[in-house]
């Protein structure tokens, strides 16, 4: 596959992009906690709680989007601003992207991605970023359809221990 070719969508979904809302903690936690058992991570109460409030908190850098098809939330996108020292700008780092199994390949994941970066442009920050694990190929496909690969590496350290994580 091409960079930026499209990814072919099985079929059309009626499907709403917009800003998470209060009243949707219930299916939001629900995807939340599949989007963490597709990482190996089980996400506590106080997890979920923290999170959703970041969400909500118009006053927290993240925001986040929800794509509801009939009423029932079938993906989330979680992002925020950070600071480029080196040209003086801000960008988007697109924290979170999740897609419930059953609406993949239909255009949910790149509605999102798309909603996300028109929010960005309305922000001035001069792009998105994101990372996946190098084993998602499937997320992959759809990122290189619509994102540039760069050649940047991420490296963690955790500062308790000052050792790799």
């Amino acid at each position: 596959m091409m960079r930026n070719e499209p990814v072919q969508a099985e079929d059309s979904v009626e499907i709403e992009i917009r800003a998470v809302r209060e009243q949707d903690r219930t299916g939001w936690c629900k995807l939340f906690a599949s989007y963490g058992h597709f990482y190996d991570q089980q996400l506590s109460e106080n997890v979920l709680d923290r999170v959703w409030g970041w969400l909500v908190d118009g006053d927290h850098p993240t925001s986040g989007l929800v794509a509801v098809r009939d009423g029932q939330i079938v993906g989330f996108a979680h992002f925020r601003p950070y600071f480029r020292t080196l040209t003086g700008g801000s960008a988007c780092f697109l924290d979170d992207l999740f897609v419930a199994p059953a609406e993949r390949g239909r255009g949910v994941g790149r509605r999102l991605i798309e909603a996300t970066s028109v929010l960005a442009e309305r922000a001035g920050w001069d792009f998105v970023r994101w990372m996946t694990a190098q084993d998602n190929r499937q997320a992959q496909q759809l990122y290189d359809s619509v994102a540039e690969r760069t050649e940047w590496l991420t490296y963690q350290l955790s500062p308790k221990s000052g050792r790799k994580a």
